[in-house]
C-alpha cells in the first residue's frame, strides 16, 4: 500500500511541474496582447500630449501589473475549474472587484484626472483578460504562426520594458529635485534662480560685461545649449540664458499651460525682472518663436537678432516640419519619451554631427530623466501645428522688426527647417547675414560653435549704434 502511494506521487509531480509551466505560459502568452491593449487605452485617453500625461500609468508600471494580473488570473481560473461550476463567471466577478478597488483607491488618493485617464485601461484590462486568460488556459498548445506572434511580441515588450527600467534606474539615482550641479569643467558659470511675480521659479546664467545677448533654447534641449557659445563671448559681452519653465531646472507658476505664448510671457518677465535692455536675441527653434514673440510685444528692448535654423509662421502638417509635429506630437511621440525618454535621446544621436563626451550627453539628458518632467519634450512638437493663433499672430505682426539687424545662422542638414524658411528670413530683415553650415543638424551649435562666435563678435561690433549697412553673406563650409 505504501509502496502504491509512493509511486502515485512521484507520477503526480511530474505532471504538477507541467501544469506550472502551462499556467505560467498561458499567463504570459495572454499578458502580451493585454500589455499592448492597455498601452493603447492609456495613450487613447483624451489629454494634452505630454504634459498631461500621468507618470503612474507609464510602461515600466504598467508593462509589469499586466502580467501579475494576467498570471495571477491563470493560475485562479485553474482553481475554479476545478472547484467551481461556473469558473469564467466568477474569474469575471473577481476581475470586476478588483479593477473597482483599484479605482476607488484612485479616486481617493490619486491626483485630479488620475481616475479619467485610467479608466479606459483599467477596465479594457480587465475585460480582456477575463476573455484571454481562459482561452489560453484550456487550449495552452497554440498554432505554430500564433506562438511565433505571442513570442516575438512578447520579447518586444520584454526589450521595452528593460529599456524602460533603465531610465527609472538612471532617475532615481540622481539627485532628488529638479536642481542638479552642473561640473565646472564641463560649463564654468554660476548657476542661479529667480522667482519672477507669475510664480514662476527660473534656472538661468549670467555671465560677463558689455552688450547683452540673451540666448534662448529649443527643444528638446535647456540653457545648456549654450554653454560654449556662452563661455567664449562672456569676455566680451554680458551673456544670460534661461530655462523656460518645465525644461532646464525651472518650475512653472500653478496653471501654466506651457504654450509657447505663456513661455514667451515668461521670457519678458524675466527681462523685465533683471532689467534688461537693448539685447539680442540669440534664437534656436523654439527659440524663434518665443523670442520674436518677445521682440514684437516690445520692440524697445531688442538691438537685434540671431536666428538659427527656426521660424515664425504657421506650418502645414503635409510639409517635413508638420509631419514631424503629427508623429512625435502624438500618441507614438509621447510613448517614447515619457517611457525612455527617447525624443531626447534621438534627437542627440541624430542631429549632433560630432561625437558628444558622455559626460556632455548625460547632462543634456539629465533635466528630462525624472519621469514627472519628461513629457514636455513630446509637448512641443504637437505645438508647431497646435498653436495656430500664436504663429499667425507671430507671422502678422513680423514686419515691426524690420529694422533690426539680424545674423542668420543655417543648418543644411536639418530637415525640419528648409531653405524655404531662410528666404523668409532674409526677406523679413534686409538688414541680415546669412551663415550656411553645410555639414550641421539641429544641433548646429554643438559643431559649429568656433565660427558661430568669430560671426557674432564681427556682427556685434559691426556698427554701435545697431544700424550697420545691409549686407547678405552666404557661406557654405
Amino acid at each position: 500500500m505504501n509502496k502504491v502511494a509512493t509511486q502515485t506521487a512521484t507520477n503526480a509531480t511530474p505532471g504538477k511541474r507541467a501544469m506550472v509551466l502551462t499556467l505560467l505560459w498561458a499567463g504570459w502568452a495572454a499578458s502580451v496582447p493585454i500589455v499592448l491593449l492597455a498601452t493603447i487605452a492609456v495613450e487613447a485617453a483624451p489629454h494634452a500630449r505630454g504634459i498631461g500625461f500621468f507618470t503612474s500609468l507609464r510602461y515600466a508600471i504598467v508593462t509589469p501589473m499586466c502580467f501579475l494580473v494576467t498570471l495571477g488570473a491563470a493560475f485562479l481560473y485553474r482553481v475554479l475549474a476545478e472547484r467551481s461550476g461556473h469558473p469564467r463567471s466568477t474569474l469575471a466577478a473577481v476581475l470586476l472587484v478588483l479593477a473597482l478597488t483599484v479605482l476607488l483607491g484612485i479616486v481617493t488618493l490619486g491626483p485630479p484626472g488620475l481616475t479619467m485617464a485610467a479608466f479606459p485601461a483599467l477596465f479594457s484590462v480587465a475585460i480582456a483578460v477575463d476573455l484571454l486568460v481562459p482561452h489560453f488556459v484550456e487550449r495552452p498548445r497554440r498554432s505554430l504562426f500564433g506562438t511565433v506572434a505571442i513570442v516575438i511580441f512578447g520579447l518586444l515588450e520584454v526589450v521595452g520594458l528593460v529599456g524602460a527600467l533603465s531610465t527609472e534606474r538612471a532617475a532615481s539615482s540622481s539627485p532628488a529635485g529638479v536642481a542638479f550641479d552642473i561640473p565646472r569643467t564641463i560649463f564654468d558659470a554660476d548657476q542661479k534662480f529667480i522667482d519672477l511675480p507669475s510664480g514662476a521659479h527660473i534656472h538661468y546664467v549670467d555671465e560677463g560685461h558689455g552688450q547683452t545677448l540673451l540666448f534662448l533654447h529649443g527643444n528638446p534641449s535647456w540653457l545648456f545649449q549654450w554653454r560654449d557659445l556662452m563661455t567664449g563671448l562672456r569676455g566680451s559681452y554680458r551673456c544670460v540664458a534661461l530655462d523656460y519653465p518645465g525644461f532646464g531646472m525651472s518650475t512653472a507658476p500653478a496653471g501654466f499651460g506651457y504654450t509657447p505664448l505663456e513661455e514667451s510671457r515668461i521670457v519678458e518677465e524675466f527681462v523685465d525682472r533683471l532689467g534688461l535692455h537693448k539685447v539680442t536675441l540669440v534664437m534656436q527653434d523654439w527659440g524663434g518663436p518665443i523670442g520674436l514673440g518677445l521682440a514684437e510685444r516690445r520692440p524697445e528692448l531688442v538691438r537685434s537678432v540671431i536666428l538659427g535654423s527656426t521660424w515664425a509662421w504657421q506650418t502645414s502638417k503635409s510639409e517635413p516640419r508638420g509631419k514631424f509635429s503629427v508623429v512625435f506630437g502624438g500618441p507614438i511621440g509621447e510613448f517614447i519619451q515619457v517611457n525612455f525618454p527617447g525624443i531626447v535621446s534621438f534627437g542627440l544621436k541624430r542631429n549632433v554631427v560630432r561625437q558628444l563626451p558622455p559626460a556632455v550627453t548625460a547632462l543634456y539628458l539629465r533635466p528630462f530623466l525624472p519621469p514627472n518632467r519628461r513629457g514636455i519634450a513630446a509637448f512641443y512638437p504637437g505645438q508647431i501645428t497646435a498653436a495656430t493663433d500664436y504663429f499667425a499672430k507671430l507671422e502678422a505682426n513680423l514686419p515691426r522688426l524690420a529694422d533690426k539687424k539680424a545674423l542668420i545662422f543655417w543648418a543644411l542638414k536639418d530637415p525640419g527647417f528648409p531653405l524655404t524658411d531662410l528666404v523668409r528670413f532674409e526677406q523679413i530683415f534686409p538688414q541680415h547675414k546669412t551663415i550656411a553650415f553645410a555639414n550641421a543638424n539641429h544641433y548646429f551649435f554643438e559643431d559649429e560653435a568656433d565660427q558661430m562666435i568669430t560671426e557674432i563678435r564681427g556682427f556685434m561690433s559691426s556698427d554701435p549704434t545697431g544700424h550697420p549697412t545691409a549686407s547678405k553673406d552666404r557661406m557654405d563650409d
